[in-house]
């Protein structure tokens, strides 16, 4: 990453074969934290969901879990892909209750927070409605976030207590959080979409940009070797100092593990189904 688009650490060279002219291209490394190929792979995929979407009206929504949660998760990351199948459910659950129909849902998997700490959430894109059995439309617009909250709490905390060792102190975690959450897990309600294209490029930020972009690195001491960077919370501008190398200690703790899928699509968005 130090060294994308390096042309000492390789570069691809095309000669015209009439002319002879010559152009030199160095190669990008391509990795999850850079700050220039993170924003490329941010507007292609956006670009790409864009054109994928149904045109119905859409459901932007944030599905947080508790703090006691994260530790779990830290500990255990096949843990992560728990999450979003969980959405799918709580979604899927939530639409039939109301009318027998299937949602189209993409869900995509966000691990680590402005602070660079390990804040699993899943952004949602749902649509306003689904599809019957018969191809009928029946449109949902109004959500119950009280029973949204109710649902995902339980249908997160069942999977992971699955997936968990058959254990005491596991199953006292999983009722502790039923216990001290009796509204649910919190779930950000963003505003109703239209435009779905312009809501895809503002995802795809979340989903491929960097876990930090090189404009909130306010300061570097290279003799000292200290890294200052900013975020901002409620509007609020908060900033953290730390060592070079415990910066970059949470820069690939952050890099997703092989073969975990940040973006999954389920019910009408299915591969199957668009199919």
């Amino acid at each position: 990453m130090l060294h994308c688009r390096d042309p000492e650490y390789g570069f691809l060279t095309y000669r015209c074969p009439q002319c002879g002219e010559t152009k030199t291209i160095p190669l990008a490394c391509k990795s999850r934290i850079c700050t220039s190929c993170g924003k490329r792979y941010a507007d292609e995929w956006a670009n790409k969901l864009a054109s994928t979407l149904y045109a119905v009206s859409h459901r932007h929504m944030v599905f947080t879990i508790p703090e006691e949660l994260r530790k779990v998760l830290d500990a255990d990351r096949s843990l992560l892909k728990v999450l979003t199948d969980a959405v799918s459910r709580t979604m899927k659950q939530m639409i039939r209750d109301r009318r027998e129909a299937v949602p189209g849902v993409v869900c995509v998997l966000h691990i680590y927070g402005k602070d660079l700490q390990l804040n699993p959430h899943v952004h949602v894109l749902a649509t306003e409605g689904g599809l019957t059995e018969k191809g009928e439309w029946v449109p949902v617009t109004f959500l119950e976030y009280g029973k949204l909250r109710h649902i995902w709490q339980y249908q997160l905390l069942t999977a992971v207590k699955k997936q968990l060792p058959k254990i005491w102190e596991s199953i006292c975690l999983i009722d502790s959080l039923f216990k001290e959450h009796p509204e649910g897990f919190y779930i950000y309600a963003k505003r109703r979409v239209t435009k779905p294209r312009r809501i895809a490029r503002y995802i795809g930020r979340y989903l491929r940009h960097p876990a930090i972009a090189e404009s909130r690195i306010s300061h570097f001491n290279p003799v000292t070797n200290i890294v200052t960077f900013w975020y901002r919370v409620d509007r609020e501008k908060k900033t953290v100092t730390m060592s070079a190398l415990e910066f970059i200690d949470h820069l690939v703790r952050l890099i997703p593990d092989k073969n975990l899928k940040l973006i999954r699509y389920y019910g009408l968005y299915s591969r199957r189904t668009m199919g």
